[in-house]
This record gives C-alpha cells, sequence and structure tokens, in this order.
C-alpha cells in the first residue's frame, strides 16, 4: 500500500385490481416510505473505495461532497489510476490490492465500484472482516452467490447496501407518489423501458453478467419500489 442512468416509465391503472396480488386481496396495502435523517456523528465514517473507473470516479465525487464521511483509501489493479484518484480527491492512501481495503483497520466501510464478477467475493470479504457495505449492482453475477453474500452480511451483523439509485431520484419519487396518493387509480400494470446514452465497452459487458444482471435489475427493482411489494408469480 502506497500512502499519500435515463428511464421512461408508463403506468397502467384501471378500477380496483393489481398484478401483484390475487384479486382476493385487494385491500390497501401498508405504505412504505423513504426516510432519510441527518445525524450529527462525533467521528466521520472512514470509507475505503475499490475500483478507479468511471463509476468509482462517480463515488468518490460524492463522497466528498457528503456529510459525515471520509475516503481514506483507494484500489485499482492498474495502480496508476488508483494513485490518480488519489490525488484528485485527496486521499491519503492508495493500492493495487482490493484487500488492502478491506483488511484496512482505519476502514469503517468499504465501497465497492468493481466489475460485476467481482462483487460477490469482496462482499463476503467485507463481511468476513466487520466491514459495512456500500456495492455497485449488481450483487452477484448468479443467484447462489447473490444469496451466499447476502448470507454473509446478516450472518456478520454489517450493513449491506445496493446502489439502486432510482429510489432516490425526484422523478421516480413523483411516480411513486402519484400511485400511493391515486392520482392514477390502482395499478395493474407496470412497464419500464431503459436506455444507456451509449453502449458499454465490450470488455464491461462480458463480465457485467448480461443485460439482466447489469442493466435489467434497475427496471425489476423499480416495477418493485413502485407496486410496494414483491410480485407473487413471474413469467418469462
Amino acid at each position: 500500500m502506497v500512502r499519500l442512468g435515463s428511464a421512461l416509465i408508463a403506468i397502467f391503472a384501471v378500477g380496483s385490481a393489481s398484478a401483484f396480488a390475487p384479486a382476493s386481496q385487494h385491500a390497501v396495502r401498508s405504505t412504505h416510505v423513504l426516510q432519510m435523517t441527518t445525524t450529527e456523528a462525533k467521528d466521520p465514517v472512514k470509507v475505503g473505495v475499490i475500483g478507479c473507473g468511471r463509476i468509482g470516479i462517480v463515488h468518490l465525487g460524492a463522497i466528498n461532497k457528503a456529510p459525515g464521511v471520509v475516503p481514506i483509501v483507494v484500489s485499482n489493479p492498474t495502480v496508476s489510476k488508483a494513485e490518480d484518484a488519489a490525488k484528485k480527491f485527496g486521499v491519503a492512501k492508495f493500492t493495487s490490492d482490493a484487500m488492502e481495503v478491506i483488511t484496512d483497520p482505519d476502514v469503517d466501510a468499504v465501497w465497492i465500484c468493481s466489475p460485476s464478477q467481482f462483487h460477490a467475493d469482496q462482499i463476503k470479504a467485507c463481511a468476513a472482516n466487520g466491514k459495512h457495505v456500500f456495492c455497485e449492482k449488481p450483487i452477484a453475477t448468479d443467484l447462489a452467490e447473490t444469496v451466499e453474500a447476502i448470507n454473509a452480511c446478516n450472518e456478520a451483523g454489517v450493513k449491506l447496501m445496493i446502489g439502486l439509485q432510482r429510489r432516490f431520484d425526484p422523478n421516480f419519487l413523483r411516480v411513486r407518489r402519484a400511485i400511493e396518493e391515486k392520482e392514477v387509480g390502482d395499478t395493474i400494470i407496470i412497464k419500464t423501458c431503459s436506455r444507456d446514452p451509449s453502449p458499454p465497452p465490450y470488455e464491461y459487458v462480458k463480465g457485467g453478467g448480461g443485460i439482466f444482471n447489469d442493466m435489467a435489475v434497475h427496471d425489476l427493482d423499480m416495477t418493485r419500489f413502485l407496486a410496494g411489494d414483491d410480485p407473487i408469480e413471474i413469467l418469462a
């Protein structure tokens, strides 16, 4: 170690039926509300960031603007990228080894911004070292690894949050409020369509787990968020 997305959502609503619950369960659901509070802590949360590519740089910029949190170490396999990021954001330490971030005794939480195929192992390593985790989506590139990563955090008693940022986007929140306040009636279909402004690099696509794991995960999450519930049946 060296020191130093757009989206289009269509809501179809009629009568009092819902595609997310049987006909006999059309009672009004309890409302799920996102609540964020600001508290003053004696010491800032010390963060280590794994991955200094495009999304890692985005997160470092956000971390530097957030109150009560400070990045203290960054890593990237190409160490020059880690060094450049450390200089740009005033981070004291940089390294080429992600495990040096995870095992750093001063780190309270780890931001995982590495390629998708590394997420599950890095999440489990964070759990084993008692580090809270913020991870870019997806958790893993297959279901078994996803479950293992979640279980590891639960068993270790550490927090795990995935970067599904659309839940905090004012436009999506406005659609959610329209549904909750019955501006559009009872929802029977939620249709989402997302597009990136340009195709991602081939190497990124190859390791990202495919279009559903890497991009459609946002749409699947928005379906759950807007419906306020999980689907009871999936057809494909």
